[in-house]
This record gives C-alpha cells, structure tokens and sequence, in this order.
C-alpha cells in the first residue's frame, strides 16, 4: 500500500467512508428507537386514559370498568397488551393477563419517557406505563399501569436497522466507486507523465511537451531542466573530446614523417605504433560521438534504405571480386543515422572482406528492437576467436583492411543504444552477426 498512491487514497477514503457511514448508521438507529418507543409510549398514554375514563368503583367497594376496552387485545390471554387498576384492598386486570399480575420489577427505565421495563407473562419484555390516578366516586388512589409487549418495537427496529443497513452500504459502495473514479481521473497526468517519459526513453522526444494540471506544471519543468543539463554537458564532453582527439592526430602526424627517415626496422615499428595510437583515438572519438547520438533523443529512420545505400556503395567498392550483397526486410532505428551507417557499414566490409561471393543481410523489429543479421559465404570464425572479435581491443588480424573501428566498437556502440551484437555460424558457410538496435515506438 504504500508504494501505491491510488491505493493510499482509496484506503484512506474506505476508512473515513465507513467511519462516517458506521456513525450515520449509529446515529439513524437511535432516532429511530427513539421515535418508536415515543410513539408506543404515546399510544399507552391514550389508553390509559381511555381505560381511567371507564374506571369506577362499584356500589360493593370493588374496581369496575364501564366500559369495555376499545382494543380487543385485552381479551386473549397472553396477548401482548396488558392493563392492571390496583388500589388498596382493590386489584383489577385485564383477561390478557390470565391468572398473572402486572410485574413490580422494574428492568430498565426508558431514555426521555416516563415508560419503564418490565418483565412480563411467558418471558415477554414489557413496556410499561404506569399513572397514580383518583376516581370521581372515592378518595382511595388507584395505580393504573398499562404494557405493551416490546416484541413489536424490537421487530420495528430490526427491520429498520437491516434496511438502513444495506442502505448504508449500498451508499458506501457507490461512493467508494466515486472515489475510485475520482483518484483515476485526478492521478491521469501521472500515467501521462510516465507515457511522455517512456517517449523519451524511446528517443522520440527531447522534452516532455504538453498541457499539464498546475500540480503537475512544477515537475515537468525540473524535468525539462535537468534533461536540458544533461544535454549541455554531454555536448561539454563531446567538444572537449574532438579537442583532445584534434590536438593529438598533428603530434602522431609529426610522428609519422619523422619515422619515415627512420632507418629499416626502427621505421617500421615506429609507423606500426603511430597507426595503432591513430586507431585508438579514431576509435575513441567515434564511441564519444555515438554516445552523445544514443542519449539523444531523436526521431526514428528506416533503416532498409540506408542498408541498401551501403551495399551499392560495398558493392562498387569490391566490384573487381563480383560479390553480391542481398537487403532484405526493413525496420527503424531510434537513433543517429550516421551511427547506424558506421556500424552496419563496419559490418557490411568485413562480411565483403571475407566472403566468396555472396553477402546477405536481413532487417526485422521485433518487440520495439531493430534486427540486423549479416551473413557471409566466407571462412567463418572459430567460436573461441568469436568472443575475442567483439573484446574491447580485440583484432584477430592486423592486416585485413578495415573501417578503422571493428567490430568490438560495433559491439560498444550497440551496447551505448541499450543494444549488442552475436556473433555465431551462418548457414550460407560463412560468418553470421547478429546486431540488436532499439527501434522505437510507433
């Protein structure tokens, strides 16, 4: 939960939701009981009124009603609803209470009422109301109480809470679902912001671009700032490296005319070393250069075209050997067309140098990555000699013509666009190379 922020909020809200719903709930129950015990109490002091109406003494001193109750209730024997007149020596009941008396007892006294609790006939729970009265024909007080079984209140309330219940729930769960819609919407410039992100990590993008919420616009901004510093030092280091690399090619060029007055051997192995440092800074200001082009943010170019622009070249290039280059496929290459000219022209030229006749290359993207495949119908190379090929200054043979780079470069530029290259056996007899470039979204 709490690398989730969608999920915090979300809990939080579950929380105060159900806090809030579980008082509401609380709160309507005991309102509700309220009203229902008022209203029965209400009811009870109706009809002990009624019933003190048709009270009377008789001529031989004993309770008598006049009347009979309006509630035929008060004629089945452990119905519910019970009234007792008792005076001194005098003691009057319903027929409800069969061969029992109203209980004394008192359970509980009812919240904001005069009502009381009572144990009643069978287990009944009664609600009673009780009035110290004084009839018109005598002076002797006679207590008047009249019950009611609290069954019903208790049913009345059940049904209410369970209703109330599912209500509330019902409520909880939409407004949840609200929420829910709510943190989506609200946290959709996230997801944008990581989409644009993305962009740019596919090299489609050299800055996160767009409307953006207010709450947002402050982020964007830091963002933009520090890919723009990142931007201008890499180009800082470029600069500095094409510097460095200037400053050094005219010493080695002073180098290499003063080691031709050299004599015999000591020319020889002189001019071997000057060419060895030129291809190390050669090689250097090109690893430099496809740095700065693989952080860049670039668009994406066909890489089909360009493959075939350097076979033609290749082609001519060899034509007294009669090679014949096939391009098949295409795709894209998210990144520096110059680079991708120099790795598969590196690629290319040694697949020429060593082939009999014959050079195929196949270009394919799969899951967002540019595929190269180049064969040849040459010797090929032992495994072993394979990873030493692709070692950083590996070079199995010194005098084979070449790019200046090799295919170790090929393999450090590759790895510079999140890329590689494999080297194994092809099927035409020769050696196969296998180049992996990121090729984008579309």
């Amino acid at each position: 939960m709490r690398h989730s922020l969608a999920i915090r909020l979300l809990a939080v809200a579950a929380i105060w939701l159900a806090a809030a719903l579980g008082g509401t709930g609380w709160l309507l129950s005991t309102l509700f009981a309220r009203h229902v015990n008022e209203t029965y109490v209400r009811q009870l002091d109706n009809q002990l009124t009624s019933l003190a109406a048709a009270l009377d003494w008789s001529p031989d001193g004993k309770l008598a009603l006049t009347r009979a109750p309006a509630d035929p209730r008060y004629e089945l024997p452990y119905s519910g609803a019970y009234w007792q007149a008792q005076a001194k020596g005098a003691t009057l009941r319903s027929r409800s209470l069969w061969d029992a008396e109203m209980p004394a007892t008192v359970d509980n006294q009812v919240a904001g009422s005069h009502a009381e609790i009572r144990p009643g006939p069978n287990g009944q729970s009664l609600l009673v109301v009780s009035r110290p009265i004084v009839l018109a024909s005598a002076d002797t007080p006679v207590t008047l109480s009249v019950a009611l079984d609290r069954t019903e209140l208790r049913a009345a309330r059940q049904a209410f809470n369970r209703l109330l219940g599912w209500s509330l729930t019902a409520l909880g769960a939409g407004l949840l679902l609200a929420v829910a819609a709510q943190v989506k919407f609200g946290l959709a410039p996230l997801a944008r912001l990581r989409q644009a992100l993305a962009a740019l990590q596919a090299r489609r993008e050299r800055r996160l671009g767009g409307a953006w919420p207010t709450e947002v616009v402050p982020l964007v901004n830091e963002i933009n700032t520090l890919l723009a510093r990142n931007a201008d030092a890499l180009e800082r280091s470029r600069r500095q490296a094409a510097d460095l690399a200037h400053a050094v090619k005219t010493p080695l060029a002073v180098l290499a005319n003063e080691a031709g007055r050299l004599p015999g051997e000591a020319a020889r192995a002189t001019a071997a070393q000057v060419e060895a440092m030129r291809r190390q800074v050669d090689r250097h200001l090109a690893r430099a250069r496809a740095a700065g082009a693989a952080s860049a943010r670039g668009a994406r170019i066909e890489a089909g075209p360009a493959a075939a622009e350097l076979a033609r070249a290749l082609t001519r290039l060899h034509s007294g050997r009669e090679i014949v280059i096939e391009v098949e496929g295409n795709g894209h290459f998210a990144g520096d067309r110059q680079d991708l000219i120099e790795i598969l022209g590196n690629l290319l030229d040694n697949a020429c140098q060593w082939a009999r006749t014959r050079v195929r290359v196949r270009l394919a993207e799969h899951a967002g990555m540019l595929e190269i495949v180049v064969e040849d119908d040459g010797p090929g190379m032992q495994p072993e000699a394979r990873e030493l090929a692709t070692a950083r200054f590996g070079r199995l043979d010194e005098s084979a013509a070449g790019s200046g780079l090799g295919l170790a470069i090929v393999n450090e530029m590759a790895a510079l666009y999140e890329g590689g290259l494999a080297l194994g056996g092809s099927d035409l007899g020769g050696l196969l190379a296998r180049l992996r470039l990121p090729a984008g979204q579309a």
